[in-house]
């Protein structure tokens, strides 16, 4: 029998299938071979004292924080409070590209204020809000035979914005008053099934490593540079200094300027981290 782990707590996995839900134990040999993660298709079977996983299908894709496999949609949710961090915005849609899944902004809480968005013009964005509903219908509609991932800082509002599109009531926190960071309230993830979609709610984050990739490819992670760059002098021009850069003379106009400063900011990152290496 096949189904998708939907939870994991502690060395119980629950695992939705088409008969039915069912808390489940790893063999012991898949366990030694393999981490399993939320998302996960999976073989189980009915042993004698408990329901098995006996398999691991191949993932499509996954992430590694959060631990989660088989995304369609990684929504990015930020808000007005706490401010968004947009090298960290910027890391995630990287790592969505290159694990094929598709980056959405979510501005969340839009009831208080509608962040600028316009640096993602080449993006799909959502602006919503879990109390006056504003947006909640257009988004579910858009995610819908959708595997979805939430992924943002605490207090962004994500489980407010699962339960406004779920009809549930996931616990919510606030914001500390002292720091405007916010109280983790999601203390493992989940894959919540809704009307006709998955949505998996994860712990809030403030840092992300960006993936294993050299900084010559970076470049190759901005559509924005795409249409411009095959006019540059160089064929390998990382758009960071190079004489005759057709990129660089389009920032500030058809590429927005922080989208290019973050990007500055992410490679220089990537070159530290490179030389750290071979030390």
């Amino acid at each position: 029998m096949q189904g998708r782990i939907i939870k994991i707590v502690s060395n119980v996995y629950t695992v939705d299938t088409s008969d039915g839900i069912f808390n489940c134990v790893v063999r012991k040999r898949l366990k030694n071979d393999v981490k399993l993660v939320v998302g996960d298709i999976v073989e189980i079977s009915d042993a004698s004292d408990a329901y098995v996983i006996d398999d691991l299908c191949e993932r499509k894709n996954s992430l590694i924080r959060p631990y989660v496999s088989n995304i369609d949609v990684a929504l990015i949710v930020i808000s007005p409070k706490p401010k968004a961090d947009w090298v960290l915005v910027d890391k995630v849609i990287i790592n969505a590209i290159d694990e094929g899944i598709e980056p959405i902004i979510v501005c969340n809480k839009s009831d208080i204020a509608k962040v600028d968005l316009s640096d993602y013009k080449s993006f799909k964005t959502f602006y919503t809000s879990a109390k006056s509903f504003e947006g909640v219908l257009s988004l579910k509609k858009y995610i819908s035979h959708k595997t979805v991932c939430l992924i943002g800082q605490s207090a962004v509002g994500k489980s407010s914005l699962i339960n406004a599109m779920a009809n549930i009531n996931l616990k919510t926190g606030e914001l500390a008053k002292k720091t405007e960071r916010g109280r983790h309230t999601t203390r493992q993830t989940e894959l919540i099934k809704c009307d006709n979609f998955y949505i998996i709610d994860t712990c809030g984050f403030s840092l992300l490593n960006t993936i294993d990739i050299s900084p010559e490819e970076l470049r190759l992670y901005y559509d924005e540079f795409l249409q411009f760059s095959d006019s540059c002098r160089y064929h390998g021009c990382t758009h960071t200094g190079e004489p005759d850069c057709c990129v660089m003379q389009h920032v500030g106009k058809e590429i927005p300027q922080g989208r290019y400063d973050r990007y500055i900011t992410i490679f220089n990152e990537l070159e530290e981290k490179r030389r750290k290496k071979y030390d």
